[in-house]
């Protein structure tokens, strides 16, 4: 590609890239060690001994739920779908004011996992079943975490990898679903060039990961944090001076239909290949996202590893409202590039370089009419041409401009990544290796050992997940696939944890049909759509039929597993007895006691000693409804919330008409 203005030391970088690089390094490695004298016990290595106050708890929630992949998404999806494209984060947005209220209820559940909400709730057996699904959710997200990294990583080196991937010829196998065959199938591919990235991030995540536990998570995340926010503002202002300005991008948004639409129409979407992004739409992602949300497993640790439960409050909240300010950037970020490559004085079409202009070439024809009078061959062509630029888009932008500007920017942008995508990787892993240690490992494989061997079983469960994310990013054809999969994976379960807190109906065998039956639909609709449009069962609007090609619409995948997964849930609830009456008696009283600065409890899910009063209800005649009576904290906390959504979606429309 066309790049820097000077030849480059080594891998694309500049010399003093690589200084900026082993900085940090340094830094990061120091503080995992100096962790590794603070872990003691179980709660110092999976909550960091519950001891952080609200700033490190909000670049806790930040840092650990902010992945570089998601920028990189953002961007992709912005390339291909306009302004729309900001969906791709913003399905969280009405989710967020909803943390407020159910970040306390987490803490005061005084849990180590998620799994422990499920044995105190329920019993041994569906925690058992959330501990396999919630260490699949952790696999889910750092797969999709390293494999958007790696992506932007080999733009960052100007393909440099690839080139060396191609010299080395490393052969490994790989994962693929065969769509014909209906199964996944093991093959044999060169290892690819941002592979060799995504290997180098893991062995640094893994090592200060596995040695200082949540703790080193959450002080790396602390700057990993602001180095992410760093890294979301950083190219901004120079991808607009390459276009002109700032208020450059109305002249030319013809470049593609719809750009600056912040909801792509039907016809606009059928234009770009893509789905519609419709209020419909957004709505089931959102509802599918905050149904997931609280089940991701290292959300336990959000919320329950702060001082008190208003440090998980505003950790969760605060964290991820400065996530969503990060994605406006992100956008308009997307925005600047569709110009800038796709405008007259497109780098690429400027290029020497035949490739680049080939590229280019592509790229116009992909936001062309003419693109859908293409033969099938070539239309394939362009299109994966279009995706694998889109998912480079801001590695590449950045390699493109910032050598310009001063030696050393690529490196900082470079290690902000690497902060974005670790961060969220460390706490992944650790939360996931507590889920086996905990309840699978300590309850049902090996009982009474010492803390030091429980320890030391959860470093090496944490490296052997971290493996299987490396096996399953093998599988992903690009970001927003990836995305797409991150998104779904926590729902089916992430319901029992909803209807569990606030209805006692809610049962062991609900547990069972929601999470088991939300699969299988899953399964079903993902990965067997032509044989459901055969049948003839489901109306023909559900489907997206393209030649022989049969594919349910996404949104309507979501409608399909929530709806049967959430009323046979309801079903079940009323035609099965009840939990015992003193198990959910204690999980309510737990729930309702709120957590006192400095308390003591002897295990999970147990009140210390002379405990705080137990708050009100909120409908005391209603004895199978637990809601707790909101307080004046609760509930001007829940307004400042929606009023900040309210406030970021306005910002969105004012720079979209000003730029």
């Amino acid at each position: 590609m066309i790049l820097a203005a000077e030849k480059n030391a080594w891998l694309g970088l500049h010399t003093a890239d690589w200084i900026v690089l082993a900085l940090y390094f340094v830094v990061i490695l120091g503080i995992g060690l100096w962790s590794v004298t603070k872990v003691k016990d179980m709660t110092d290595f999976f909550m960091g001994g519950r001891r952080f106050g609200k700033v490190f708890m909000m670049f806790f929630a930040f840092g650990s739920g902010t992945s570089s992949e998601q920028a990189i998404s953002v961007v992709a999806g912005t390339w291909r779908a306009g302004l729309a494209g900001i969906w791709w984060q913003f399905l969280w947005l009405w989710a967020t004011p909803f943390y407020w209220i159910v970040a306390p209820i987490m803490r005061r559940m005084r849990a180590l996992t998620t799994a422990d909400f499920f044995e105190t709730r329920f019993n041994g057996p569906t925690a058992v079943l959330y501990s396999f699904y919630g260490i699949a959710i952790s696999i889910t997200f750092i797969a999709g975490g390293l494999f958007g990294t790696g992506k932007m990583v080999d733009a960052l080196t100007g393909n440099e990898l690839d080139r060396m991937a191609i010299q080395a010829n490393i052969m490994v196998p790989a994962a693929e679903w065969n769509a014909k065959e209906k199964s996944f199938q093991i093959t044999e591919r060169r290892l690819q060039g941002y592979e060799y990235a995504i290997l180098a991030v893991t062995v640094m995540f893994v090592i200060y990961g596995m040695a200082g536990g949540l703790g080193a998570a959450i002080i790396t995340d602390f700057i990993q944090g602001i180095l992410t926010i760093i890294f979301s503002f950083l190219l901004l202002p120079f991808v607009f001076y390459e276009i002109g300005g700032f208020g450059k991008l109305h002249p030319q948004s013809e470049l593609k239909p719809g750009m600056l639409d912040l909801i792509a129409s039907p016809e606009i979407a059928a234009t770009l290949g893509s789905e519609p992004i419709t209020p419909f739409y957004v709505f089931m992602l959102s509802v599918t996202a905050l149904a997931g949300i609280v089940i991701q497993p290292h959300i336990m640790g959000v919320c329950g590893a702060g001082k008190t439960e208003y440090e998980g409050r505003f950790g969760f909240t605060v964290g991820n409202f400065l996530k969503r300010f990060c994605t406006v950037a992100w956008t308009f970020t997307g925005l600047a590039c569709i110009v800038w490559y796709m405008g007259d004085n497109s780098p690429l079409k400027t290029s020497p370089d035949p490739a680049d202009q080939a590229i280019y070439q592509s790229l116009i024809m992909r936001a062309s009419p003419e693109f859908h009078e293409l033969p099938a061959v070539e239309k394939a062509k362009i299109e994966t041409t279009d995706r694998n630029f889109a998912d480079q888009l801001f590695g590449m932008a950045a390699h493109d401009i910032l050598p310009r500007i001063a030696p050393g920017l690529i490196g900082l942008l470079l290690a902000s990544l690497l902060a974005a995508v670790m961060s969220t990787s460390d706490a992944q892993m650790i939360i996931s290796s507590g889920l086996f240690t905990e309840n699978i490992y300590k309850k049902s494989l090996v009982k009474n050992r010492s803390q030091r061997h429980y320890l030391w079983v959860g470093r090496i469960a944490g490296l052997v997940i971290v493996i299987l994310a490396l096996i399953l990013q093998t599988t992903f054809t690009d970001i927003i696939a990836a995305l797409k999969v991150i998104v779904k994976t926590p729902a089916c379960i992430g319901i029992s944890l909803w209807f569990g807190i606030v209805w006692r109906r809610w049962n062991v065998v609900s547990v069972w049909a929601s999470t088991v039956i939300g699969i299988l639909t899953w399964i079903t609709v993902a990965f067997y759509p032509d044989s459901l449009h055969q049948s003839g069962i489901l109306p023909e609007f559900m489907f997206k039929v393209d030649g022989t090609s049969v594919k349910m619409w996404d949104v309507w995948q979501m409608f399909s597993f929530m709806s049967l997964a959430i009323g046979s849930g309801i079903i079940a609830s009323f035609i099965t007895p009840r939990q015992a009456q003193e198990k959910l008696d204690h999980f309510y009283n737990l729930m309702h006691t709120p957590v006192r600065l400095n308390e003591v409890i002897n295990s999970p899910c147990t009140l210390p000693e002379n405990p705080e009063p137990v708050g009100k209800r909120l409908f005391p005649n209603w004895k199978d409804i637990e809601i707790p009576k909101p307080t004046f904290q609760d509930l001007s906390g829940f307004i400042l919330a929606w009023c900040a959504v309210g406030a970021i979606i306005w910002l969105t429309k004012y720079l979209a008409a000003v730029v």
